[in-house]
């Protein structure tokens, strides 16, 4: 991430605009450079939406629902803030010259700069874009065996690729081209939830059944401890259904604490759990007033707070929260449920990706692009 370190106010985070989509969304994220929003949901496609042209294109490699989506680059790569005001698109005829020059180029780029994005859908596609050019194209693409794929994060040094889903295994998969590198066997229940820890040895996996974290030493192969989330369990008597599980993770910057998100119990609002990572032992639990939520992602920004969005009865909300503070920093109102989030590479700007229509479970979709203002 870029970020210039101007201080930043959560409380005076606005929405700049918003970018429809004709199908509802699950998932979104912001390619390294800045440049693109990929945003995925109830279809096989990946749209991919310029941010300062506002112009969304889709891609169709998936085979199903695209579910989760993450980036990793490698430091130094330039990173372009959205414009303040939309500009106008290229004709078509120049936006396929891009394309046709980007894919006959993609090989000649510098080998030591990557820019990717990895987008997954529910019956397990995993694909990895390449960001540099002037459009995204496949560096490749392979199924994952999950059965249901749930999550998927990216190491640190950008060598391993971890997915996770139905089948309760955590899987570990190159990201320079994609071969299988190791299983990682110990869940008994769907994995909802991967992150690597920035210590560069360890790896989190949460369930969704149990409400267990994991911790792994992926390079070994091996289990080392587990972390109780049972706080974020959801289980609705009478239909044998848990709607809980650990959505996401997380950790601050330092490593010190682990953060997972999900629901306080059935029909309640969403929470955080925080974790002593040295220990192992919860450390706080940071409840809503979203009424009958459930967050999905949360992030940690570099300023010391994090963010959490999710979803409620039609209705989506951002809040913002300091890790030693059970009182919120801000909580901000989205135009519809918010099952997808990312951080722009410059720390300013958020991107949430909802649902929307007039359906109970939506039939069309928003990517909504916000902006933290400077403090003062």
């Amino acid at each position: 991430m870029v970020f210039s370190g101007e201080k930043l106010d959560p409380a005076a985070t606005r929405r700049l605009r918003e970018f429809p989509h004709e199908t509802p969304l699950m998932s979104c994220v912001v390619d390294p450079t800045g440049r693109w929003c990929f945003a995925g949901g109830r279809s096989r496609r990946v749209y991919v939406t310029g941010l300062d042209t506002g112009t969304t294109r889709s891609l169709e490699d998936h085979e199903s629902w695209v579910v989760v989506a993450t980036r990793w680059s490698t430091p130094g790569v330039p990173v372009k803030s959205p414009a303040s005001e939309l500009t106008p698109p290229p004709p078509p005829e120049s936006r396929d010259l891009q394309v046709a020059a980007t894919r006959s180029t993609a090989s000649a780029q510098t080998p030591r700069e990557k820019s990717l994005v990895v987008t997954g859908d529910l019956v397990g596609r995993l694909i990895c874009w390449d960001t540099l050019g002037d459009w995204p194209v496949v560096r490749w693409s392979i199924e994952t065996g999950h059965g249901t794929l749930r999550s998927v994060a990216i190491s640190g040094d950008g060598r391993l690729v971890a997915t996770g889903g139905g089948d309760g295994v955590v899987r570990l998969w190159s990201l320079a081209d994609g071969k299988s590198i190791r299983e990682l066997a110990g869940h008994t229940c769907p994995v909802f939830s991967t992150a690597f820890h920035p210590d560069g040895v360890h790896l989190l996996s949460g369930d969704r059944g149990e409400q267990k974290i994991r911790q792994w030493d992926y390079r070994a192969g091996r289990e080392v401890r587990e972390f109780d989330a049972k706080d974020l369990s959801n289980y609705k008597g009478g239909t044998d259904i848990n709607y809980g599980g650990v959505r996401d993770l997380a950790f601050s910057l330092d490593g010190e604490i682990v953060f997972c998100c999900g629901r306080d119990s059935y029909a309640r609002p969403g929470l955080v759990l925080q974790f002593d990572w040295e220990t192992g032992q919860q450390v706080r639990k940071q409840v809503s007033t979203f009424t009958n939520s459930i967050f999905h992602h949360l992030v940690f920004h570099p300023q010391g707070f994090y963010l959490a969005a999710g979803v409620g009865a039609q209705t989506g909300e951002i809040w913002f929260w300091k890790p030693d503070a059970d009182e919120k920093l801000a909580s901000l109102k989205v135009s519809g449920p918010a099952y997808g989030m990312d951080l722009h590479p410059d720390g300013r700007h958020i991107l949430v990706a909802q649902m929307g229509g007039p359906r109970t479970y939506g039939d069309q979709g928003t990517v909504g692009l916000y902006e933290m203002p400077p403090a003062g």
